[in-house]
């Protein structure tokens, strides 16, 4: 098509949508005229410039016309989907339009396009294209639009609705069909499966929405999910994060709960609750891509909506209960296999380059290849935590998954290249962020709550940052305390280091009675070096002064020697710190002089 003018395009618009609008004159054409006049509005409905005319009423009733959506259906009847190329067309035409042009689609509800979708009869026999592009047009149309949610649960039955598509794509899949007898049409039932799932998302957190803001509704809790201001499915999810934050009594309270649907919601929301639990457990999923791909990531999100307490019966069958968890614990350890770990710390070749104007990526979670992984891990790790709450076998999973009884306690825990290593290296990250805090979450609902327990797994210099952002109380005694016994069964807590997590090696000094004061930094931080002033002892008996004393090794005093250097490292620190630009530090001297607080004067 060659390109037009604005005023070429207008009158070429209103020439094409005056003749499609009166049936004298389209019926005289044939099929294939009809089909490129639909082609052309679509092409140039692209750009909203100059579709004036296609963007009103008169332009949107005779889309619908060409798409079988032109009748007012009976009472009690349905209607038939034409399925043809020229349906297809127009309902391109009618989601490149709710698209580019939101307020197109008040428009269209007011000409009940959603009820006559619903009406659709015949969608067994149609394509997978028909199939998407009446998903995207539901999707487009409830998007963070609360008030169209009554109409399509009341008037539209759209929970059976998007089931019965669900289940015609999983058993295409099932059968072969899909890949079969479809392979000239460029969509797959997969990707149909996965805007559905967007539809089934927008009703069911909009309903959520719905009910929370009722006056005389009993939920009352922030909404983690749906909002008629948000801009964007992600700022959707974001706010799950702060509602999933906060531990509670896994025992009694479901910090999620009063924000998902219940058991009161089951006659309408039951129905697509099914077919999404069955596209996680039987959907083989894309290794190739990168974190957790659609349609799962798009099941997750939806299951998000449900409180596994209340539909217990759905997410843990009695003949499989532990399937659900098994299948959501694949997916948490494969996106964390691709998580890139290897520059999570800056060398002096970035940091140079950062003084140099450049950027260096200063933890796993600024490169976008990271980000990626981590946007598409957050809502899977809420999904666990409310899981977890819920459900103590799966808790148990969880728990034995990631951190067995048999897992080698020589090495640090965030060193461990296995999946329960990276949940620890992500909590140990010094910058935190939504992913380290959802971790958090999740390994503080899998112990119980329980502090000490969790210290004695992972080391509370792995936990301690998390333990200040969520300000929950950490107690030395009371983890002394409970230090009799194991913590799984296996070996011994004394025999653990506590700061760090791992077994007692030659290197971990404590005061000879396996304790290690937990508000004192780690041994590693300051052993000596052989031959220093520090190391040797003062009693001259050639033992080292922690031994002759009984105190830890830092309760020693430091020579002026000692502190000069222990001075220099921490000014180099800062100063590549402040080069990488992860602090901001300046000498307090030199911002004296800046500030002219400090000034030379002459000696007479």
């Amino acid at each position: 098509m060659q390109t037009l003018t604005p005023d070429q395009k207008r009158t070429r618009i209103r020439e094409l949508v005056a003749a499609l609008s009166e049936y004298k004159i389209y019926s005289k054409w044939s099929e294939s005229r009809i089909e490129n006049a639909l082609f052309d509005l679509k092409t140039m409905g692209r750009d909203p410039t100059g579709c004036e005319q296609l963007y009103n009423k008169q332009g949107i009733q005779m889309l619908m016309l060409h798409a079988g959506l032109g009748i007012e259906p009976r009472k009690g009847q349905g209607l038939h989907f034409p399925n043809t190329e020229r349906a297809c067309e127009a309902l391109t035409c009618l989601a490149n339009m709710f698209l580019t042009a939101e307020s197109t689609r008040d428009i269209a509800l007011d000409l009940h396009i959603m009820q006559r979708l619903s009406y659709l009869v015949n969608l067994a026999d149609c394509s997978p294209r028909c199939h998407f592009l009446i998903a995207r047009i539901l999707f487009l149309l409830t998007l963070r639009k609360p008030r169209v949610v009554r109409i399509a649960i009341d008037e539209c039955n759209i929970n059976l609705f998007l089931s019965q598509l669900l289940n015609i794509h999983l058993r295409r899949i099932e059968s072969g069909a899909a890949s079969a007898n479809l392979t000239s049409d460029p969509y797959t039932s997969v990707q149909v499966i996965g805007e559905l799932l967007k539809v089934c998302y927008n009703v069911a957190s909009d309903y959520i929405s719905l009910r929370t803001a009722t006056p005389d509704s009993p939920f009352r809790a922030a909404l983690p999910f749906g909002s008629s201001s948000n801009t964007s499915r992600a700022s959707l999810l974001n706010e799950a994060s702060s509602a999933s934050s906060a531990p509670t009594d896994t025992t009694t309270n479901y910090p999620l709960a009063e924000n998902q649907l219940a058991v009161a919601d089951s006659h309408t929301f039951g129905y697509p609750l099914r077919p999404t639990l069955e596209v996680i457990l039987t959907l083989p999923m894309d290794r190739q891509a990168l974190g957790i791909p659609p349609p799962h990531s798009n099941a997750i999100s939806v299951l998000l909506c449900y409180s596994p307490h209340a539909f217990s019966h759905a997410f843990f069958p009695l003949k499989s209960s532990l399937a659900l968890i098994t299948r959501l614990v694949e997916f948490c350890d494969h996106a964390l296999s691709m998580l890139s770990i290897n520059d999570d710390h800056p060398t002096d070749s970035t940091a140079s380059d950062a003084s140099s104007g450049g950027t260096p990526s200063l933890s796993l979670y600024y490169s976008s290849f990271n980000q990626n992984i981590a946007h598409s891990l957050l809502p899977l790790l809420w999904l666990l935590i409310s899981i977890s709450q819920a459900h103590i076998p799966s808790r148990l999973y969880m728990r034995n998954h990631w951190f067995p009884e048999d897992r080698n306690r020589d090495v640090a825990p965030e060193s461990l290249d296995t999946p329960g290593g990276r949940l620890v290296f992500i909590l140990a990250q010094p910058m935190p962020t939504p992913l380290s805090q959802s971790v958090g979450n999740l390994l503080y609902n899998l112990w119980n709550n329980d502090v000490n327990q969790l210290v004695a797994e992972i080391g509370y210099g792995n936990i301690a940052g998390y333990l200040v952002e969520q300000g929950i109380a950490f107690s030395e005694s009371s983890f002394q305390a409970s230090q009799q016994g194991s913590s799984n069964g296996s070996s011994p807590r004394n025999t653990i280091n506590p700061i760090t997590g791992r077994l007692f090696s030659g290197s971990d000094r404590h005061n000879g009675h396996g304790e290690v004061h937990l508000n004192q930094p780690p041994p590693e931080a300051r052993m000596p070096k052989a031959g220093s002033a520090y190391h040797r002892s003062s009693t001259g008996d050639g033992s080292s002064p922690s031994t002759s004393s009984n105190k830890p090794l830092w309760d020693t005093p430091m020579s002026e020697e000692e502190k000069e250097q222990e001075a220099e490292k921490l000014m180099v620190l800062f100063d590549r710190l402040n080069r990488t630009g992860m602090v901001k530090f300046e000498h307090p001297m030199a911002q004296a002089v800046r500030q002219g607080k400090f000034e030379e004067v002459d000696s007479d």
